[in-house]
């Protein structure tokens, strides 16, 4: 890859590459806004279908035993979409962070002897065995249910049998528990208070760490940070503010799912606090070979001897990526003729919106951010 690298500057340059890259940035924004606003709308909607009123549906023993088979066939459904379709807790209810909807009845039912009005009054529920079915011994972690809007009440299955029943408003209370609704989220700026603390509590704190993320609300926090003097060392934690932030885990970099993983344990976070990439989706992140990369750019011209010391480089499937300590950054991009194409650009929007337009969901964790 080394000794096939070429090199275009694209500072300055206002016309059909300008306008690209505004194109490209403003995609990147788009992007970003569309989950954040298609999340939070869905959210709202789901508010709006809780406590609506008992059904008319009559809570037979008939009922009762097709909701056991839901229930059955409804474990089976996630076990083999979980991954695929990134099943979590969303309000209670199982939710598909992929397509951003429930998981409903209708969608894990075969063959099943109930009528479609009462399959339109199901709804899966993935949540814990003590707050579905007050099994207070309990220590399994979210188990599926069914629940039915009947005229007696909500009542829940699960797909051995038990069951219990409910009123509207303790039905209402039930989800909200697994409400992820802990005040404004927001990106602390650096220097603040709350930023401040949250990278401490974190252990990011001090200028060999770059913050590549960092999100929160009055409950939860994510950060995504790696070591400048070892850029492939990149950390992913969640923590939880609890008289103050503590790191609840610090693994998440290596998860086969971070959606999935801090879900199962923290179902009521709002998984928005998450970056939209899953880190463990990428090939290793590296630095090996990045030395004779970067000789290539100062042989080009494009780099001292001096820049070249200390500098940050870091690459990850067909990207690379260089900066200097005099802020120089530098985005090489393997194309189809596998040739490695740098760039010169003048900040990480700039950095961003070119390794969007290169590739959808491109690894920006390797940039420099800070």
């Amino acid at each position: 890859m080394e000794n096939n690298i070429s090199f275009e500057s694209k500072i300055g340059k206002d016309n059909k590459n300008g306008k690209g890259k505004i194109i490209a940035l403003t995609a990147v924004i788009v992007i970003i806004i569309a989950c954040i606003v298609g999340y939070y709308i869905y959210r709202r909607s789901n508010i709006s279908e809780i406590a609506i009123g008992l059904s008319d549906i009559d809570l037979t023993d008939d009922i009762k035993s097709e909701m056991q088979d839901i229930a059955f066939k409804a474990e089976a459904y996630y076990e083999k979409n979980k991954t695929e379709k990134i099943l979590t807790s969303q309000y209670g209810m199982l939710y598909s962070y992929k397509d951003k909807m429930n998981v409903m009845a209708s969608d894990v039912e075969e063959g099943s002897g109930a009528s479609k009005d009462e399959l339109a009054e199901m709804d899966i529920l993935y949540m814990l065995p003590k707050d579905a079915l007050s099994i207070t011994d309990s220590e399994e972690g979210l188990a599926i249910f069914v629940s039915i809007n009947s005229s007696s009440g909500y009542y829940v299955a699960s797909s051995n049998g038990d069951g219990a029943i409910y009123t509207e408003e303790e039905f209402s209370n039930l989800l909200m528990k697994y409400a992820p609704t802990h005040g404004d989220v927001r990106n602390p700026v650096r220097g603040s208070d709350e930023h401040t603390e949250i990278i401490k509590a974190a252990g990011l704190e001090g200028d060999d760490f770059d913050i590549k993320h960092i999100a929160c609300d009055d409950k939860y926090a994510v950060v995504v940070a790696n070591s400048i003097t070892d850029p492939q060392n990149i950390k992913e934690e969640a923590l939880v503010n609890d008289d103050g932030w503590k790191v609840v885990n610090e693994d998440l970099a290596e998860a086969e799912n971070s959606y999935i993983e801090i879900n199962s344990v923290y179902p009521d976070m709002d998984l928005g606090l998450l970056p939209i990439y899953n880190i463990s989706d990428y090939e290793h992140i590296t630095t090996s070979g990045m030395s004779k990369i970067v000789d290539s750019l100062v042989s080009q011209g494009v780099m001292t001897e001096d820049e070249k010391e200390d500098v940050y480089a870091c690459g990850c499937e067909r990207f690379a990526y260089v900066q200097t300590t005099s802020g120089k950054r530098f985005v090489g991009y393997l194309n189809d003729e596998k040739q490695l194409q740098f760039n010169e650009f003048t900040s990480i929007e700039e950095v961003l919106a070119y390794m969007v337009e290169c590739q959808e969901n491109p690894p920006v964790f390797i940039a420099r951010f800070e």
